[in-house]
């Protein structure tokens, strides 16, 4: 058996429920192996729900963080699915976001301390990642952020940009003043390949729900119900975290358009073509239900 390549998860774990399909995709996938999980929204409840959620498929071990500074973004959901999983599986305990370590402080001591390569799965806001970029030496190492970046990350698989339309808007890239500078900042300095997948290619992929995972005491089951995305959800972030799973993006059914990436101040973006870069968006090559199989496949394993 070939050696499990590693992989870090960069969720919002915010108001969709797509970021639960993924990261149980993640924690399934035997070509994988998931090192640590990394939440870029601020939310009080997040970092110790996360940590459940992986506790029920016997993975509290990977170590979580969250982005303590990242307290702007509009709109926090109010008794989330975040709320519904602690009172499913807290026995009335809580974790305060305190006794978890600052995004930044995460990725340099889990990078530092790799032999190989680990690929980061981006599905929502990239200020995390961009604040790793702009992160000097410490006592995990003494490289800088892009000199860290370069030498322990493979290629960030992000889920981000609209690239069907040249100055298209998206959610993670144009929620805010912070998540615009953050993906600027990602798509022109990112030392790494990167893989955009946009919103036009998960928006009418719909996996999850209850026809998919039976038991409804599944920690996905209860988060998708507490959702209201019984039925399935769009599938943005999963369809990001298969590409990363699968490693290829070929492989995963998806022709690939390369050249340089950037969002102006308003989180729109734009796309010059460049056969020679090493950024590129995915465009899919078959029908919906291909790649909604292929998830579902895989998320309705244990």
């Amino acid at each position: 058996m070939s050696k499990k390549r590693t992989v870090i998860f960069d969720t919002d774990w915010w108001t969709d429920c797509d970021d639960c399909v993924a990261l149980k995709l993640l924690l399934n996938s035997e070509e994988t192996e998931l090192i640590g999980v990394n939440i870029n929204a601020f939310m009080e409840i997040s970092p110790y729900s996360i940590e459940l959620f992986l506790s029920q498929y016997g993975r509290g071990n990977i170590p979580v963080s969250v982005d303590k500074k990242a307290t702007d973004y509009p709109d926090p959901p109010k008794n989330g699915y975040q709320q519904k999983i602690v009172e499913t599986y807290s026995d009335g305990e809580f974790k305060s976001a305190d006794s978890y370590e600052t995004s930044v402080k995460f990725y340099r001591r889990l990078l530092s301390s790799l032999n190989e390569k680990a690929d980061i799965v981006a599905v929502g806001f990239q200020n995390s990642i961009a604040d790793l970029l702009l992160s000097e030496g410490d006592e995990f190492s003494p490289l800088n952020g892009m000199e860290l970046c370069k030498a322990k990350v493979g290629k960030l698989w992000a889920m981000a940009g609209k690239w069907n339309e040249d100055g298209g808007r998206e959610y993670n890239v144009a929620n805010s003043k912070r998540s615009v500078t953050a993906a600027k900042i990602i798509a022109e300095k990112f030392p790494c390949p990167i893989t955009y997948l946009g919103f036009e290619a998960g928006e009418s992929v719909i996996t999850g729900g209850t026809s998919v995972i039976s038991d409804e005491n599944d920690a996905l089951a209860v988060a998708m119900k507490a959702h209201g995305s019984e039925n399935g959800r769009c599938s943005w972030d999963p369809m990001t975290a298969l590409l990363a799973v699968i490693g290829d993006e070929e492989k995963a059914g998806y022709d690939k358009v390369y050249g340089n990436f950037t969002f102006d101040e308003n989180g729109k973006n734009y796309f010059i073509p460049d056969e020679s870069s090493d950024r590129c968006f995915v465009v899919k090559k078959y029908d919906d239900a291909f790649y909604s199989r292929k998830i579902n496949e895989l998320i309705s394993c244990k």
